[in-house]
């Protein structure tokens, strides 16, 4: 006989569990501060029940905007616990998707785990008139409970789509189809038969491939992101400097380029032993470590977003400080 499969459920706030004002409260719905009440959101798809054995894990639920390094080696130290104790096939975790990218790939990046991680939120919140929560839910916990997901690193479901970590990232700031994978694409559905089909395998090393190890972190070393415009000077930079920053990720136009003045900022943060990633703003393509760049002893993002070259850097000068071993890390993850 066929085994069900287990699945743990962590809830760490977001959309998917909030509660507006009405059913057209589909803007401001978090001012109200409402959410439903602990396993009100499971209890009311008693679907979840045909798909595995599905079990909700206490965590602490908040907006992801709020989300700390200090919540997400919490949540590694749950997920290792839960795995380690074999009390999971699979975690599905519920997220707000305005940081959800992040936690994403930081988790794909430190988890020491083969078995299927499923992050999930929503664009409307539950109380919504056409919510899609639910139904996100429901596809997620599907996506956690296939072997097939086994070794695919950490996932991002929603709108019946399965993104990598790594490559996902928010486009839109109410619509549902809002994740997607720029340069690369899903890596399969979660499709209306019920089946979970993968079309994709990530090609770069994640998860238990990498070196990083969440047990080693205390916190992260200070990553600051500068967004170039025109007119930018250096404030920006030598303010991040003055705070502490032992990296600073550079947003630049175009393929990665900063303002002569923001130039100049960091090559005095360079002289000062802080190491820059040159990234772009315009969200997708590859920043590109040109001979310049190698001779400033800086580093480039390839196509990572800002925000997640950010990440990488942390994790990357937690290790080392050499430019060229961290560039290393940026080509292979």
């Amino acid at each position: 006989m066929e085994t069900r499969r287990r699945v743990a459920l962590i809830f760490t706030g977001g959309t998917v569990d909030s509660v507006g004002t009405d059913r057209l409260d589909m803007g401001w719905y978090i001012e109200a501060g409402k959410r439903l009440a602990e396993g009100e959101l499971v209890g009311r798809i008693p679907e979840l029940g045909q798909l595995a054995d599905v079990t909700e894990i206490p965590f602490r639920r908040l907006p992801s905007q709020s989300i700390t390094t200090s919540d997400w080696l919490d949540l590694i130290n749950l997920i290792h616990k839960l795995f380690e104790q074999d009390e999971a096939d699979g975690v599905v975790i519920t997220h707000g998707t305005n940081t959800l990218e992040e936690t994403a790939y930081f988790l794909h990046l430190t988890l020491k785990t083969d078995r299927p991680v499923v992050i999930v939120g929503a664009m409307r919140p539950a109380s919504a008139i056409s919510a899609d929560g639910d139904l996100n839910l429901l596809n997620a916990v599907r996506v956690a409970a296939d072997p097939s997901s086994t070794g695919m690193g950490v996932l991002v479901v929603l709108n019946d789509t399965i993104h990598s970590a790594r490559d996902v990232t928010k486009t839109a700031t109410y619509r549902v189809q809002t994740f997607q994978g720029r340069d690369l694409g899903p890596l399969g559905y979660a499709d209306n038969d019920g089946r979970v089909l993968y079309y994709h395998r990530p090609a770069r090393p994640h998860t238990t491939q990498t070196v990083f190890d969440a047990s080693q972190i205390g916190d992260l070393p200070r990553v600051d992101v500068v967004v170039s415009y025109i007119g930018a000077d250096g404030a920006l930079v030598d303010a991040a400097v003055a705070a502490g920053a032992r990296g600073i990720v550079s947003a630049g136009t175009g393929a990665g380029r900063p303002t002569p003045g923001e130039d100049a900022a960091f090559d005095r943060a360079g002289a000062q032993g802080v190491l820059i990633c040159q990234g772009s703003r315009v969200g997708s393509g590859r920043s590109l470590r040109s001979p310049g760049l190698r001779k400033r002893g800086f580093v480039a993002a390839d196509n990572l977003q800002p925000w997640k070259a950010r990440l990488l850097l942390a994790l990357g000068l937690n290790l080392t400080s050499d430019p060229d071993v961290i560039q290393g890390y940026f080509d292979t993850y």
